[in-house]
């Protein structure tokens, strides 16, 4: 059995990409019509862009945006044709939310058939991991879906009795006032 070369790099993306039938991927999700501007990308693009972020070491669909301009491989995989024009991370949020189950199972089976015609048929057994199921955590714009702070109500207080306060420069040292004239010799106030 032959090795796969390593995660992120050229050679591994030249040998999985024969595997993607763009065609399949752009009839199964179309672009979605509307009012609005022109699509850039096309299904088979956004899906590409969507797969690196897993054969990658670029994790997060930001650093992907990022890290594509320099990366001629990673677009050229992608089918993107140049570095000034490029998906965002919004778009790519959008694009797999779009992305249900009964569309990944399509696009899985369709993927595991040329594999699976290649292996030996009296082969013992097979076991291909599948992760269709789990779903994704698509949202991106948190501030969107802000929890309401809960208002309280006012409700009428008792005012407290004000109490006058005088300090000198120094705390907590007494102060004099007074005037000569007084009998008391020295008042202290709080």
């Amino acid at each position: 059995m032959t090795v796969l070369p390593q995660t992120g790099t050229r050679a591994l993306l030249e040998k999985l990409s024969p595997f993607l039938n763009d065609t399949f991927i752009n009839d199964l999700i179309p672009p979605l019509r509307g009012a609005g501007r022109p699509r850039t990308f096309s299904s088979a693009q956004l899906f590409r862009t969507l797969l690196l972020s897993l054969l990658t070491p670029a994790h997060s669909f930001n650093l992907l945006v990022r890290l594509l301009v320099e990366n001629r491989a990673w677009r050229k995989f992608a089918h993107l044709p140049n570095q000034r024009v490029l998906p965002d991370a919004k778009m790519l949020h959008q694009y797999r939310s779009r992305l249900d189950l009964m569309v990944l199972r399509q696009v899985n089976a369709h993927l595991l058939s040329p594999l699976l015609a290649r292996l030996d048929p009296n082969r013992r057994t097979l076991a291909i991991m599948d992760a269709t199921d789990l779903p994704a955590a698509c949202n991106s714009f948190k501030k969107t879906n802000r929890i309401r702070p809960v208002m309280r109500r006012s409700v009428r207080a008792v005012s407290k009795p004000v109490r006058a306060d005088g300090s000198s420069v120094t705390k907590n040292t007494a102060c004099v006032c007074g005037s000569h004239n007084d009998l008391r010799v020295c008042c202290w106030y709080r």
